[in-house]
């Protein structure tokens, strides 16, 4: 009876603990899409005043290096296949971002799936 109890026991932390990592896990992977949200956000309004707070370049700068953390940490969790396109599929990138990670085969599947100009 004793093992059984400490086998529930064991469980029942595993189930804890598991619990704690895809909480850890959902929480970096949170904070990774945000990071890219807030760049592609800070890019299109200093954009629309012909990039007066920042020189473009800094905000494809910041917007590659915030697709690479997410990209990074997508595969850290497991999503280890089609990240970029993945990412494509939910923000919209400037090409200028695009071809700073992507290879040119890739860049120009990219250009016709997603329609990137």
């Amino acid at each position: 009876m004793f093992k059984a109890s400490l086998a529930n026991l064991r469980g029942s932390k595993q189930t804890v603990l598991e619990k704690e990592i895809a909480k850890e896990q959902s929480t970096a992977l949170g904070k990774a899409g945000r990071r890219l949200k807030a760049a592609l956000e800070a890019y299109e309004a200093d954009k629309t005043c012909q990039f007066r707070r920042h020189i473009e370049e800094w905000h494809i700068q910041q917007l590659t290096e915030a697709v690479y953390a997410l990209m990074v940490t997508r595969e850290f969790l497991g999503f280890v296949d089609c990240n970029l396109e993945w990412i494509c599929q939910q923000y919209p990138l400037p090409q200028a971002v695009l071809k700073n990670l992507a290879p040119a085969n890739q860049l120009e599947y990219l250009q016709q799936e997603w329609h990137y100009r």
